[in-house]
């Protein structure tokens, strides 16, 4: 056949034609997408890259690399414009180093219908926008995440442990509503072996409370919570610290007592979601549990299961702020789209994805933060323990802190955390000590940025 007789055939078949060539040139397109490891990095590699590509034939490789220096490696690619990857894992705290390399993600939101809407006001801001780039849309998010209360409802519930509750602290045993109501709950089931609890003689020691511990991010990411749920913010409009206020002492040897003496000492070694599974196997009472701990918790071959109870993390009584429940810090990332030539392409698979395959994301990723994830009557139905898990994680999602966008955000506030609370908890320097040098660092460093005088 000639070429001549080709372009009569294909002119009279120009549906197929397009359709065909549509095809072709989708195979030739390749997203590359540097992850961070967890349950949605596995469902993105296991599930939806490999379906995308069975119906577009849109190739999406997803490289999960070492959480430890994720952040370095993708800035060494981005900023040698490689063109490496073109989507990148997004954590709010890290946009400094990609903000010269990523797309405004605005226009493709408006062109595609992307329902921002869909997730709550504090997602958008803490996970969607950034200061460096005000006005623009900078990221996705696929797992943000927010840590929340879970108890041992069925000791809870127990008419023995209800009784004594009572009998001692002259108010029903429930769901600490407080982070005073939660010392008293955790003091009230921290006991030994050989006490009984729930109508059983213990064989181990049980914990009121446990949460990470661990030098460093262990213990500010457990203890931070506490210091926001008081109305902290770090400081003011005009740069002036607000951590000399009163209640930062209050908190902190607050959480110093709840900590030794109601978490078992393994807690100061522990990290993120490390420690479930003393919660698991019947050796917590209650416990600061963060989304991803969910399925660790609710283990069939644990005692826990079906016995779990989901809550937002207590209200701190005479907060500065008005609050009206705990006030966890909003972790858990997102994905940036990187200014390569497949940038158009590489937004349209994150659309069909998190949007178009909404309920379907949150089933393989077990990520949860969209209406559509809430509301879904199948999500609920897919886990005997969804119905009180999800409600209690929508709800922790409506009051949360996130990252005051400047690049002092780090060293100020988090590391100051780190510094103010280990010092604290070690009984290196005193609170009053401690607040005085957290006080004094965060002026001088505002001062050197030139935001005050």
């Amino acid at each position: 056949m000639s070429h001549t007789t080709k372009r009569i055939v294909f002119a009279g078949g120009l549906a197929l034609g397009m359709g065909l060539a549509g095809i072709a040139a989708a195979q030739d397109v390749t997203i590359r997408w540097a992850l961070h490891p967890g349950a949605e990095a596995d469902a993105v590699v296991n599930y939806f890259a490999p379906k995308y590509e069975e119906e577009t034939g849109v190739r999406v490789i997803g490289e999960i690399l070492p959480g430890n220096t994720l952040r370095d490696q993708m800035s060494i690619e981005a900023i040698g414009g490689t063109g490496r990857w073109d989507l990148g894992y997004h954590s709010p705290g890290w946009f400094g180093s990609f903000v010269d390399h990523v797309i405004d993600l605005t226009p493709l939101i408006e062109q595609y219908g992307f329902d921002v809407d869909a997730y709550p006001e504090l997602v958008i801001d803490s996970h969607m926008r950034s200061d460096a780039r005000p006005g623009e849309f900078i990221a996705l998010p696929t797992a943000p995440a927010a840590p929340m209360l879970i108890v041992r409802r069925d000791w809870f519930e127990h008419p023995d442990e209800q009784t004594a509750f009572e009998a001692e602290f002259g108010r029903a045993l429930d769901v600490p509503q407080t982070w005073a109501e939660l010392r008293e709950v955790a003091g009230f089931f921290t006991r030994d072996a050989g006490e009984t609890l729930a109508g059983e003689t213990l064989e181990h020691s049980v914990y009121g409370w446990a949460d990470a511990l661990g030098a460093g991010a262990g213990i500010t990411r457990s203890y931070i919570v506490v210091l926001y749920s008081a109305g902290i913010s770090g400081w003011d409009e005009n740069y002036v610290p607000d951590v000399d206020h009163p209640v930062v002492i209050e908190t902190a040897e607050y959480f110093v007592d709840l900590a030794q003496n109601t978490a078992p000492r393994e807690a100061q070694n522990w990290g993120f979601l490390e420690g479930l599974e003393m919660f698991r196997d019947g050796r917590l009472a209650t416990a600061t549990m963060w989304p991803q701990g969910v399925g660790t918790v609710e283990d069939p071959a644990g005692n826990a299961a079906g016995n779990t109870g989901y809550a937002p993390l207590p209200l701190w009584e005479d907060n500065i702020a008005g609050l009206t429940q705990g006030t966890p810090f909003l972790g858990g990332g997102g994905v940036m789209v990187f200014d390569t030539p497949n940038a158009e392409e590489a937004f349209k698979f994150l659309h069909w994805m998190l949007q178009e395959n909404a309920v379907d994301w949150a089933i393989q990723s077990e990520q949860f933060s969209t209406t559509a994830h809430f509301e879904s009557e199948e999500l609920r139905n897919l886990r005997p323990y969804y119905p009180d898990f999800l409600p209690a994680y929508e709800q922790v999602l409506q009051s949360v802190f996130i990252r005051q966008g400047i690049p002092e955000y780090g060293s100020v506030m988090w590391n100051g955390t780190t510094d103010f609370i280990t010092d604290i908890y070690s009984g290196d320097l005193t609170p009053q000590q401690a607040q005085d040098r957290w006080v004094r660092d965060m002026t001088a460093a505002f001062r050197r940025a030139g935001y005050v005088e």
